[in-house]
């Protein structure tokens, strides 16, 4: 009965996990599709599962990162990682015959589930990690007849997140970084300061904003808590940069083709070079004014990080003086870096924010590392109040409000993940084009996607594999688009036909509604509506049960897990509105190969007219910047 007692929070340890992974895995369902953030490793897991690796000529041919690969070269090193692993799962599946049930070749959209899932399950275990290490150094659970409890708090508190838990699947730098940086901060509350390493290691190939987490780490545990060795600290380190560069170097000078490394390429180009404040820039209070409120709603995580600071699980106070053990039971003995281990994570985490304020150019995502320290300190506060209920009837009533403002997290993390599905129509045109085209066997396509699509969901796993009849176009410069203008089948764009006076001013090619058919529409999300609960609530008013009999039915719904009256409640209230076009080619644009030839000619013209008579001399990008503008004005000629 005693160890029963002793097991109580463990035994829910199980439930957790598998709550924690299933949100996840909804919000990975109901968005199965990637942004223009993800881009990047996406396209490369996608390359690297269909193409392979070998022969280096091949990677050259094929991958997507050689015709659009961004302002600054990024890391293949967690692509090749998670695309390793997926690859095994899917022969397995092709092993016992259900490969071709499971991805088809048709459409790789399972595939890249199962990819997303292998990230999202890497995070999600990392985060069970360091549940499992903050229960290890707690020295209440020697003593108290709860062990586990600030563990239990840690994974309830984390489940009624939206950021983190939304994001844990998508293909992020930041979250493909995040369980290496989890399972840094599992060590090192167990006191094993290797978990430096590690988070060098992952800052100098992912993200370098980790390095100087870990370097801040090193300092506020040798300086300011005198925990550990700074001069160990330091070589644990440098131990992981040099790793990681050497692990960086080799992987990504073989798939881009020359010697680099990435990270320091981007912080040249961010940091030095000052480009990163050109997506824009906040005041040096952003982080904590907007951005850190922003990742925890309600904001019950940093409320519960006051009653947190006040104790630390591993601190030695704790003593079991005063129960009837053993005298060699009466003290309790912790290792040395394990003592204040919380709160060294704890301040070095407003450290990093400080320090990654100075930089103008500010993202929540870029501070995402310090979420799972917050949470364990509101954890360990959350444990410090609920361990006192029987104390007091206000003990009892504030574990109430905090449970309370948990649910009402988990609530707004499930709604939260259901309007973030509307931000993917690129994702749901493409869909759409695939089914449209399938019943169509006999005939060749071309189908161009524009820039706003292919920023909304669409990436190399949306098109259908193994069809040569099949052709997926991304050119963006206007003047190689016009030339295969009339050879385009179907097109996915952001202008529609309709309104010409639009089309005129955000685009500069030649949009003839004539020529076009739209087959269909994708919807982008616009903002919330508050109109049907102000319609429920005068409903309410002429009959009193209208609200109780809705509960009742949405209760009932939940218990045989289906969710048709919520759903269909949560979907009134979001607005939508038009934002991409699906286009169906009705006829050719008459006159456009004349207009070639003229542009044609007008090249040839600007290469006679310039110093240096051979085209091959002439400054490319400035031509094609004149030639651009010269569209403009002969397509304003064509149409009229």
């Amino acid at each position: 009965m005693h160890i029963y007692r002793q097991l109580t929070m463990y035994k829910y340890n199980k439930l957790l996990d598998i709550v924690l992974l299933a949100i996840i895995v909804y919000h990975l369902l109901i968005s199965p599709y990637s942004k223009v953030e993800e881009s990047f490793n996406i396209q490369a897991i996608h390359d690297i599962i269909n193409y392979g690796v070998f022969p280096q000529e091949n990677i050259s041919y094929n991958y997507d990162h050689n015709n659009f690969p961004g302002s600054v070269p990024r890391t293949f090193v967690g692509s090749l990682a998670i695309a390793g692993i997926a690859k095994v799962i899917q022969s397995f599946t092709s092993l016992i015959g259900l490969d071709n049930v499971i991805f088809k070749d048709q459409s790789q959209l399972n595939l890249q589930i199962l990819v997303r899932c292998v990230l999202g399950f890497a995070n999600g275990f990392a985060f069970m990690k360091i549940r499992d290490s903050i229960n290890q150094i707690s020295l209440r659970d020697r003593i108290s007849k709860r062990r586990g409890l600030i563990g239990f708090w840690f994974m309830i508190l984390l489940i009624s997140q939206f950021h983190i838990l939304y994001y844990s699947s998508r293909t992020l730098p930041n979250f493909i970084a995040l369980p290496l940086v989890s399972y840094a901060i599992s060590k090192i509350i167990v006191g094993d300061m290797s978990g430096l390493t590690w988070l060098a290691f992952t800052g100098i190939v992912f993200r370098l904003e980790i390095g100087l987490f870990g370097v801040i780490i090193a300092l506020v545990s040798s300086f300011i808590f005198g925990q550990s060795n700074i001069s160990l600290n330091l070589i644990m380190l440098c131990v992981g940069t040099v790793v990681g560069l050497i692990t960086t170097l080799t992987i990504d000078s073989y798939f881009w083709g020359y010697w680099l490394v990435p990270e320091l390429v981007s912080f040249k180009f961010n940091i030095i070079s000052g480009k990163s404040a050109e997506w824009g820039t906040e005041p040096w209070a952003a982080y904590f004014n907007k951005y850190i409120w922003q990742l925890f709603r309600p904001p019950i995580v940093l409320i519960l990080t006051l009653p947190g600071i006040m104790h630390d699980p591993a601190d030695d106070k704790i003593s079991t003086a005063s129960i009837n053990k053993t005298p060699d039971e009466k003290k309790i003995e912790v290792t040395h870096p394990a003592k204040n281990s919380l709160r060294i994570l704890f301040v070095s985490s407003l450290l990093f924010v400080v320090a990654m304020s100075f930089q103008p150019h500010k993202e929540w995502r870029f501070i995402i590392y310090i979420a799972p320290v917050l949470t364990l300190q509101a954890a360990n506060g959350f444990a410090n109040i609920s361990i006192r209920w029987s104390t007091s009837v206000f003990n009892k009533l504030l574990i109430l409000i905090c449970l309370a403002f948990v649910l009402i997290g988990i609530l707004l993390s499930v709604v939260m993940g259901y309007i973030s599905s509307f931000n993917y129509p690129g994702g749901d045109a493409l869909l759409f084009v695939n089914n449209y085209i399938s019943n169509n066997h006999d005939k060749e396509f071309l189908i161009h996607m524009d820039v706003a699509s292919c920023m909304s969901g669409i990436n190399k796993f949306g098109e259908i594999h193994n069809n040569s009849a099949i052709t997926y176009d991304k050119t963006e410069d206007e003047f190689d688009l016009l030339t295969i203008w009339n050879d385009i089948d179907i097109l996915i764009a952001e202008v529609n036909f309709n309104e010409i006076d639009a089309i005129h001013a955000s685009s500069k090619l030649t949009y003839n509604p004539n020529n076009w058919k739209i087959i269909h529409s994708s919807d982008k999300y616009k903002g919330i509506s508050v109109i049907p609960i102000i319609q429920l609530i005068k409903e309410q008013r002429m009959n009193s049960y209208t609200i109780p009999a809705l509960l009742t039915q949405i209760a009932d719904e939940f218990i045989h897990i289906k969710f048709n009256t919520i759903r269909n409640l949560i979907q009134s209230m979001v607005i939508r509105s038009n934002y991409l076009y699906v286009y169906e080619r009705v006829s050719p644009d008459e006159g456009l190969d004349e207009l070639i030839e003229e542009l044609k000619d007008q090249v040839s013209y600007k290469s006679r007219e310039s110093d240096n008579p051979d085209l091959n001399e002439v400054d490319l990008n400035d031509l094609r910047e004149d030639l651009n503008d010269e569209i403009n004005n002969l397509e304003e000629e064509f149409t009229s």
